[in-house]
């Protein structure tokens, strides 16, 4: 552990295991470190006054006071020049697999590999100073250094990520008292998240929760979401543009590479979702 003043730096990396896992709480100052590791999804919490901005898949994200976006290794993140200072943790599959280990946590279709793919959250006040308790427990870990260390920043990590997916389960108003249909919710997030190249129909990701698409669309209605559509269809258009900004594939391949049978079906869909074609949201961009 790495320690200057009120300024903390912490990382575990195990070359025999692949187990990656960093903690620090001044962001800016440790930005190469913080973003080494290409495979790790991070939570980002702004515990000051002031405000942060960054950027992740050319949307602005505006951290306030107390609170929270987590972000996976399939983000592209910009972090620019600002004074404010945040805590960071980042975490690999090898030190902690959120999939494997879903029915531990329940965070993904939440937290993480959401139909948006990241969420911010505002810490209520009454959850601010358990919050803090928990990060000087993740501190305290750092000063040890015996058998039980890593699996103990496990521990800590995965109370942090349920606590942080019960703010998120609450958010979702009209139905934060119905958890069978905000788990609906969450594993319909995950679904997309996992299948949105292959299947593009509401029926398609109904039959695989046992449910209608009627009831699924109803779900979504009362908890006052995006109908069950329109999020397969922004997250479909969310990977076109990563493709179209980061790689130099064609608007062809990339129609075919997300299933589209027909390019003018994936270029229609795009421009009416972001109101640009493919080839000029590029140009545009870049």
């Amino acid at each position: 552990m790495n320690t200057n003043g009120n300024y903390i730096q912490y990382e575990l990396n195990d070359p025999l295991t692949g187990s990656y896992f960093y903690f620090t709480n001044d962001l800016t100052r440790d930005l190469s470190k913080a973003l080494a590791n290409p495979t790790a999804n991070r939570i980002i919490w702004n515990q000051g006054k002031g405000q942060f901005k960054f950027s992740c898949d050319e949307k602005t994200v505006t951290l306030r006071e107390n609170t929270f976006c987590t972000l996976t290794a399939l983000n592209y993140i910009k972090f620019p020049d600002n004074e404010q200072k945040v805590t960071a943790i980042a975490f690999n599959r090898e030190f902690y697999c959120i999939r494997d280990h879903d029915h531990e946590v329940s965070c993904n279709g939440i937290l993480f590999y959401g139909a948006q793919n990241f969420s911010v959250l505002k810490i209520p006040s009454v959850e601010v100073v358990p919050f803090e308790k928990l990060v000087d427990l993740f501190l305290k870990e750092f000063e040890e250094n015996d058998s039980l260390h890593g699996e103990m920043l496990v521990s800590l990590l995965k109370i942090l990520i349920i606590r942080l997916t019960r703010i998120g389960r609450n958010r979702i108003i009209g139905i934060q008292s119905d958890y069978q249909s905000i788990e609906t919710i969450r594993k319909f997030n995950l679904l997309v998240e996992q299948n949105f190249r292959k299947y593009k129909q509401i029926s398609e990701y109904a039959f695989m929760l046992n449910i209608s698409s009627k009831k699924l669309s109803e779900i979504f209605r009362y908890a006052k979401l995006d109908p069950p559509l329109h999020t397969i269809h922004q997250r479909t258009i969310l990977e076109a543009k990563r493709m179209l900004l980061f790689t130099l594939k064609s608007v062809n391949e990339i129609s075919e590479e997300l299933g589209f049978e027909d390019a003018s079906h994936f270029s229609k869909l795009f421009k009416k979702l972001t109101g640009k074609s493919p080839s000029t949201f590029r140009i545009r961009k870049n």
